[in-house]
């Protein structure tokens, strides 16, 4: 068969794949929205039947034949045809390594665990959700052998969520991210023992008016309600179902009218980037983003560098006033210093911008160390605090504060969490790039978010995974990620609200 034809038939058989796979998007948003409880074991098998589907097509001889026979074509290097075929390639080869009844006894696991953790998280009981967290952990264990490595088994899972990033790299990053961090974090705690203390932002502030606000918020910047929605749950995310179908979820807590301000932004960061990404890729491997840290970069942009900003609520602060009028009670700068405060917390989604990464390193060491052995699951409560306490000088009073808070491990994904702090490195890294372009504070304050929004597409958005994540920053910014900008970015807050 000619190469070309082959290719032609390959990418078809993967569309026709893609289209059937992201039935599975919805299913997700529907169990973490409205899904009845029951549901989970049913659901799990659901999963189960799609990734087994999935895996006897890409496995199949002849996906294998025409991906060899494409492979042989003339393609140009870094053409959308050879970035598919290199896609497909890493795809097929991870697939093929490991066992098919292990990726579905893990699909099982994790759904039904994820519900079990709900209920430990509420009723502060690790003894409900520990075991099936070690029968995770035993499965991806199993899986990272099967995947090979060549330094550690935490490797094959972070290459998952971050193709090429290695362990070695990430503490590299880290560690110059927590010592200019907790340098910053002295500061500031200086500072606040001599009164430099923002107002707390209190009363009540009904779920129905924050939901109106947030819907009026995110019309105004520009997230297109025709094709995609704004729902309520427990641990906020946007999902792409289709290209004219990006949901994204957030929460409200009647007396905090930040967080879900804030996880609106987020959620409708990673919104943009589904709704940005070429619509005739979509079924391709490079109509998606090249890994979780650029995605992440595009929700911490609009969250942090656009939305804690002061041109941000100069223009938005009286409409929420409007919304919720119990903020008459509160200036523009009591609000904003609100919105920017920076103190040790608990909780990871809640956290400032300058602790937030200090959360996400913890999270890593410990992963790491219950993928690679160092740490026993029974051990985790007492590993959590321990470290906790050590790295943010306070103890988190109940497991819910602690290694309960987020669902990650529980649905299986380990390797996840660092890309949330490359995501703040390469969102920095976009704001220093993006302002030699535009006047980036003018823009916010006179609200021409469609021409941030274009600068994002034009340089990120629009280039799927054409490139390899390192190449697409550097391609977008000029440079590889560098946790530099990020530091200097956190500077700047710090000297603005703590000098």
């Amino acid at each position: 068969m000619d190469p070309r034809k082959a290719y032609d038939e390959l990418i078809q058989k993967v569309r026709n794949l893609h289209y059937i796979t992201s039935v599975r998007s919805l299913m997700v948003w529907d169990q973490r929205t409205y899904m009845p409880k029951k549901a989970a074991k049913f659901r799990g098998r659901q999963y189960a039947a799609i990734a087994e589907y999935a895996h006897s097509v890409i496995t199949s001889r002849e996906f294998v034949s025409l991906l060899e026979e494409a492979e042989r074509g003339d393609f140009p290097p870094g053409s959308r045809e050879a970035m598919n075929l290199y896609w497909l390639r890493r795809t097929y080869d991870r697939t093929v390594k490991v066992p098919v009844a292990l990726r579905l006894d893990l699909i099982r696991k994790t759904t039904e665990t994820e519900v079990v953790w709900r209920e430990a998280k509420e009723k502060d009981d690790p003894s409900l959700v520990l075991p099936g967290l070690g029968e995770i952990i035993r499965l991806k264990r199993e899986m990272a052998e099967y995947l090979g490595y060549e330094t550690e088994p935490y490797d094959a899972l972070l290459d998952d969520y971050e193709p090429g990033l290695r362990a070695k790299r990430v503490e590299e990053v880290f560690s110059y991210i927590r010592s200019r961090t907790v340098d910053l974090l002295r500061k500031v705690m200086d500072a606040r023992e001599s009164g430099k203390v923002p107002k707390r932002i209190e009363g009540r502030f009904p779920v129905i008016d924050q939901r109106r606000f947030h819907i009026f918020m995110l019309r105004k910047i520009g997230y297109d309600l025709e094709a995609g929605r704004l729902d309520e749950t427990t641990h906020p995310f946007a999902v792409r179902i289709t290209p004219g179908d990006v949901r994204i979820t957030t929460r409200y807590k009647e007396d905090d009218v930040l967080d879900g301000i804030f996880s609106t932004l987020h959620e409708m960061g990673h919104a943009f980037y589904n709704m940005g990404l070429p619509e005739e890729w979509f079924g391709e491997p490079v109509g998606n983003a090249p890994s979780l840290a650029v995605h992440e970069s595009q929700s911490r942009f609009w969250e942090n560098v656009v939305g804690r900003s002061r041109e941000f609520w100069m223009g938005f602060y009286p409409f929420l006033q409007a919304f919720l009028p119990t903020l008459y009670d509160y200036s523009l700068e009591d609000f904003l210093f609100a919105a920017n405060d920076m103190k040790p917390s608990f909780i990871r989604i809640e956290a400032d911008e300058l602790t937030y990464n200090l959360h996400i390193i913890l999270r890593f060491e410990i992963e790491r160390d219950l993928i690679n052995g160092k740490i026993e699951v029974k051990d985790l409560p007492d590993a959590w605090n321990s470290r906790f306490k050590e790295m943010f000088g306070i103890e988190p009073p109940t497991h819910r504060e602690g290694f309960l808070q987020d669902i990650h491990w529980y649905s299986g994904s380990f390797g996840y969490f660092p890309t949330y702090t490359f995501g703040n490195v390469i969102a920095a890294q976009i704001r220093a790039r993006i302002m030699e372009d535009m006047d980036l504070p003018s823009a916010v304050y006179d609200w021409d978010f469609a021409s941030i929004l274009s600068w994002l597409r034009e340089k990120i958005h629009s280039h799927g995974a054409l490139y390899l994540p390192e190449d697409l920053v550097k391609k977008a910014t000029g440079e590889d990620p560098n946790p530099m900008y990020l530091m200097e970015y956190l500077q700047e807050k710090v000297d603005l609200f703590y000098s």
